[in-house]
Formats: structure tokens, sequence, C-alpha cells
């Protein structure tokens, strides 16, 4: 009976990990649930749409120093803080916390996807609802408008100052898994209201079409550069690097990971130091153990370096043995537990 009880349990943490990417897949549809915040600000964002017949979203800041609402806001419709990684990672919020930008969820009754149009909410959180404009803030009106385009559009990044909203268009497949898509980099003008004709791409990749999941997102320091790394859909990874006031973009290919199972691709993350100048790729593990460096790369050269000689090291198990290992503890459990039952059987 303990042998049973313990392969069962050993079996359903390998079950575990495996259904880790339709669960993180299904979270970034649904945004991000913990809300933003953005760094030196005391708020973070929440959006709570109950689901009632009067579908609406209700926006909190909440003060993070005491947990209080600070101060909220009511939408029709459903709205979400957008994930913008697998992750869990949210987005929306410009880094001088004055401007926050919202996706509309709605599936539709029968469902339609890809959608032919995507809403968006802008949030001034500077403005009250139904507050008048002051003198030296932007809007002329109330604190949310709305932007609507023909397509399927995601939020991606914004602009330190929230002067502009990028946005990853989707180009569906005509066959394949639903979410696996083609898609490029928009820009849209928040000021003059419209969205930019070109697409941001690399400019030594200009013909390069971009492909994959987004897995892991980290912002500088100044909010002006977002790093995202992408799985490549079978190619080899990259991390898009976005620079959110220029309107350019780098893709920096990480063939270092191509030997890594892609189940384990849902288990990296992204961290930039404290000056911004590096960014690290880390690896997660379960469990109390801490995370570890993989690669690092330099935010003004865009080098990809490995890590140090002690920290590539392991127990000559190889990168990323998870199943390895918990079917070796299987095996010692499981041999102990047979000694301890010849012993009693001989004593």
């Amino acid at each position: 009976m303990t042998k049973r009880v313990l392969l069962v349990a050993l079996l359903g943490m390998v079950g575990v990990g495996a259904a880790v990417p339709s669960a993180l897949a299904k979270g970034l549809e649904m945004g991000a649930r913990n809300g933003v915040t953005v760094g030196g600000s005391p708020y973070r964002y929440v959006a709570i749409s109950p689901h009632t017949v009067a579908k609406l979203t209700v926006v909190e800041r909440i003060d993070r120093r005491d947990s209080r609402i600070e101060r909220w806001w009511q939408l029709g419709g459903e709205y979400k803080v957008p994930a913008v990684a697998y992750d869990g990672t949210g987005g929306g919020l410009s880094a001088d916390g004055r401007t926050l930008v919202l996706s509309h969820f709605a599936i539709g009754n029968p469902p339609v996807y890809p959608p032919e149009t995507t809403r968006l909410a802008i949030l001034d959180t500077d403005l009250r609802p139904q507050q008048h404009r002051r003198a030296g803030q932007r809007y002329s009106r109330h604190a949310i408008s709305y932007v609507d385009l023909r397509g399927h559009f995601a939020f991606d990044a914004i602009s330190p100052d929230g002067s502009t909203i990028y946005l990853i268009h989707y180009f569906p497949r005509a066959s394949g898994p639903s979410y696996i898509t083609d898609y490029e980099v928009r820009a849209y003008d928040v000021d003059s209201d419209r969205l930019l004709p070109e697409p941001i791409v690399d400019p030594d990749e200009p013909e390069e079409r971009m492909e994959g999941l987004p897995l892991a997102r980290a912002t500088s320091p100044d909010g002006r550069w977002a790093y995202t790394l992408y799985d490549g859909n079978g190619k080899e990874p990259f991390v898009h690097a976005l620079d959110t006031v220029a309107g350019a973009a780098v893709c920096v290919d990480l063939p270092q990971l191509e030997d890594l199972p892609r189940r384990f691709y849902y288990l990296l993350q992204l961290q930039t130091s404290e000056d911004g100048r590096q960014l690290v790729l880390l690896r997660r593990r379960p469990g109390p153990k801490p995370t570890r460096a993989l690669l690092t790369v330099d935010t003004r050269s865009f080098e990809v370096r490995g890590p140090a000689p002690a920290a590539a090291a392991s127990s000559g198990l190889g990168p990323w043995p998870p199943i390895a290992v918990l079917g070796a503890t299987a095996a010692l459990l499981l041999a102990w537990i047979g000694m301890r039952q010849r012993r009693k059987g001989g004593g």
C-alpha cells in the first residue's frame, strides 16, 4: 500500500508539470489576475469583472502600503489588466503611473475566434470618474477613453509617458492550434488617436516574421525597454527587445536554449539588473531551491553570454532533469521501504 501511494504521488507530480503550458495559456487569455504596478509606485491596479447579467468592470487602485482601496473607476463591459507573458506578468501601466491600458474581454454568443474587432480602454489615473480637466492634465474629457481596432490585437507594451501603446497584431493560421500564430508589433499613437501604418521590426531582420508564444517579460528600470522571451514556435527561442520611446526593436536569438526540452520553457523567467545594463535569463526550480542564471544579455550590445563555469556545473544528469530525479528518488524510497519490510520480517 505504501509503495502504491508513493508511486501515485510521484507520477502525479510529473503530470502536474506536463499540464503547466495549458494552464498558463488560459491565464494569459484571462489577463493578469494579480494586477499591475511599476517600480517606485505605491499603487497596484486590479480589474474586477463580476459575472452578472449587466456586464461591468471595476478598476481599483490599491495602496500597497496598507492594502487600502485609494481610488476606483467603473467601466461598462468586461475588461482586464493585460497579461503580457505566460509567467503572469501584468502590463498596461506606464512607468510614470498616469496611464493604464485595459483589454476588453468578450467571447460573444456564439463565440467568435479570432475576434473581428479589438477594444481597449485607456484610463487616466490622475482623474476620478466624471472629473473635469485640471490645468496641466492631458485629457479634456473624463478619465476613460476607448479605442476600437479592426482585427485581432493584444496589448504588448507602453511608453514611459503613456503616449504610445504597442500592440501585437495576430495573423491566425489556416490550420493548427488557434493559439499558434504569426504576428507583428504595431504602434498606436494616443494623442493622434491612430494606429501607425508600419510595423515595428528589427532592421537587421526586416523580412523575418515573428512567431511563437511569449514566455516571460522584464522591463528596464526606467520603463523604456520591454524584453519578452518567445519560444520561437519550433525554431530557436529569442528575446524581443522593444524600445518604447524610439519605436524600434531588436531580436536576440538564443540558440543556447535549443536543446532544452520545450516543456521546460515555461519555467524560464527574465530579470533586469538594477542599472538596466544586463538582462538575465533565469531557470526556476520547484520548491525552495533558488533560481539559477542560464544566460545574460548585454542590453547595449545585445551580446549573449553564458553563465560562469561554477553556475553551469551540474550533477552529471544534464540540464533540466526533474523527471529523472523523480525516478531516482522513487527508486531510492522504494528500496528503503523494501529494506525496512525485510528487516521487520527477519526480526
